[in-house]
């Protein structure tokens, strides 16, 4: 599958009071045409930072030290602000956590609609009036019209993420990056989201990067997971083999955390992610591994252990055929 966007080994430092932050490691993914794929990991292990970055909104104290960014084979890491501005919302959109502080509260929901699509697709004003009430009406809010004429603070948390998605659709983007798009929603609204989020991907065939720390979620809606963990991928593969033969210890751990029928307790994770002033040296994870060895205190590379399927583990559950290269 042809990449729609490759991310090459970017690192970003957070320069703080506390000393230098290192968020991000080497990261490195790519995501093809059409596909989805999930960002899975504990809260503090850079998913977000990742998802910023892609977007262009990493800004002081943070800073990009290194890596490429690459849409369609151009990195978007040489581009100006102002380039960037002409990329959000045309090629990349960005559906936020938290849909009412993303939303403006000053002006109605039609007028945000209508300005995303004359920016993105030069439209006049009365092409971008039926866009944005198709669109509406295609993310299921019924009442189109009234939507259009209300606020932010007027609509529900579920309302308002639809309007978020409508968002990402007026600009036709090829890429859609959700951030716990349904983490402060209840259950059946969670479901219905994600279920508009895959029926659109297909509709438009555009990608999808799902940030989650839910791993059932990223199971549902995902062709393949990439588990992050205190900066780093420590493995990806195809949804499928990443549940049935997962290779790093934190990946099975995370799996052992859900629940499941017949299963009374729950496995926790011993400690916490560490803090990334001063990471552990070698395995980020090796402090809270029941696998680890001295030989865990080198980097790991991220080897191959499937034709899609890579993980970063000295002491893998799965013997690596190869180092990635």
């Amino acid at each position: 599958m042809e990449p729609l966007l490759e991310v090459r080994d970017l690192k970003i430092n957070f320069y703080t009071y506390r000393g230098v932050v290192k968020a991000l490691e080497g990261v490195r993914f790519s995501i093809g045409q059409g596909e989805s794929v999930g960002l899975v990991g504990e809260t503090g292990c850079g998913k977000s930072v990742t998802a910023r970055a892609i977007m262009g909104f990493v800004e002081p104290p943070g800073k990009i030290e290194s890596g490429e960014i690459l849409l369609e084979k151009d990195d978007l890491l040489k581009y100006s602000e102002r380039d960037m501005r002409k990329i959000r919302g045309r090629k990349i959109s960005f559906i936020f956590q938290e849909p009412k502080k993303a939303l403006d509260p000053t002006a109605t929901v039609g007028n945000q609609l209508m300005e995303a699509a004359t920016v993105a697709r030069g439209m006049d004003r009365a092409a971008a009036q039926a866009l944005a009430l198709e669109t509406l009406e295609q993310v299921g809010l019924g009442d189109a019209q009234r939507v259009m004429q209300s606020y932010s603070f007027e609509l529900s948390g579920g309302m308002a993420q639809r309007v978020m998605i409508a968002m990402g659709m007026v600009g036709g983007s090829r890429l859609m990056i959700a951030d716990e798009p349904t983490s402060a929603l209840d259950v059946s609204i969670q479901a219905q989201i994600l279920r508009l989020l895959g029926e659109i991907r297909s509709k438009q065939n555009s990608s999808l990067l799902l940030i989650t720390h839910d791993l059932g979620v990223a199971a549902e809606n995902c062709d393949r997971i990439i588990v992050m963990y205190a900066g780093r991928i420590v493995e990806s593969g195809p949804v499928r083999e990443i549940f049935r033969e997962p290779a790093h210890p934190y990946t099975v751990k995370l799996l052992n955390a859900l629940p499941a029928p017949g299963k009374t307790r729950l496995e926790a994770i011993p400690g916490m992610v560490p803090d990334l002033v001063d990471p552990p040296a070698g395995c980020r994870f090796s402090n809270r591994c029941d696998r680890a060895s001295e030989a865990c205190s080198k980097l790991p590379p991220l080897a191959q252990i499937g034709p899609d399927h890579a993980v970063a583990c000295i002491h893998p559950m799965r013997v690596p055929a190869k180092a990635e290269t």
